[in-house]
């Protein structure tokens, strides 16, 4: 549902940008009427749409507004552009009737800069989308076990790169607790470690891989 909210809201705005464009370079008063209607209608139709998306959104990352990998660099331009959009519409709405060409040339580029935004916005998404199509064959077609002590060794250095800011180098605890001696099981760790906890842990699903999830679960395991 996400997915399919986001593209035809893009078109819009980018379609929006294409008819206020060539309404400012028209010198044809008719013509230059009704391009910006279009480039209105269009850029409303986007906005409305496009909230749909964010909304859809917030609903699959549980309400986390930032993320982390992927899903928070596709969060990174989403923000700025579903905002700047919303602004600009709103104020070409109200200024629409007394529109100058001074007015329409400033909406113009705050609305390019927006298109520019969502579309990197579009690219992050299907990158996180692809990570986790690839890591799919993995998981359903696991490479043979590894010595226990060399998935040890792998999941240790995952978690010198990536959680030991939180945990601490020796998994002690510092912002986030210790781990020594957990009690979780191997299933709920790997929950945890790809979920994250709202508020407390960010998720690593657009990150690590389900082997490396194994192997940071193994390494916890392995702690006394």
């Amino acid at each position: 549902m996400h997915g399919g909210s986001t593209h035809f809201p893009i078109a819009l705005l980018l379609a929006s940008v294409v008819f206020d464009f060539i309404a400012w370079r028209s010198g044809d008063p008719a013509l230059r009427r009704g391009l910006q209607l279009a480039g209105l209608g269009s850029a409303v139709g986007g906005v409305l749409g496009g909230t749909g998306a964010v909304v859809s959104g917030l609903v699959m990352s549980r309400g986390e507004m930032l993320g982390s990998g992927y899903e928070r660099l596709h969060h990174l331009f989403v923000w700025p552009a579903f905002s700047l959009c919303v602004g600009l519409v709103a104020w070409r709405w109200f200024k629409f009737l007394r529109s100058s060409q001074l007015n329409l040339g400033i909406y113009l580029t705050g609305m390019s800069f927006a298109s520019a935004l969502m579309m990197g916005a579009g690219y992050w998404g299907g990158e996180m989308l692809l990570g986790e199509e690839i890591k799919k064959p993995a998981a359903l077609c696991p490479s043979p076990a590894s010595d226990p002590a060399d998935l040890v060794a792998s999941g240790h250095k995952l978690f010198l790169l990536n959680c030991a800011h939180c945990h601490g180098t020796d998994a002690s605890g510092d912002e986030g607790p210790n781990l020594h001696e957990e009690r979780k099981s191997n299933a709920r760790i790997a929950e945890l470690i790809k979920n994250g906890v709202k508020g407390q842990m960010p998720r690593f699903s657009a990150k690590l891989s389900d082997s490396d999830v194994q192997a940071l679960t193994a390494y916890i395991r392995s702690l006394k």
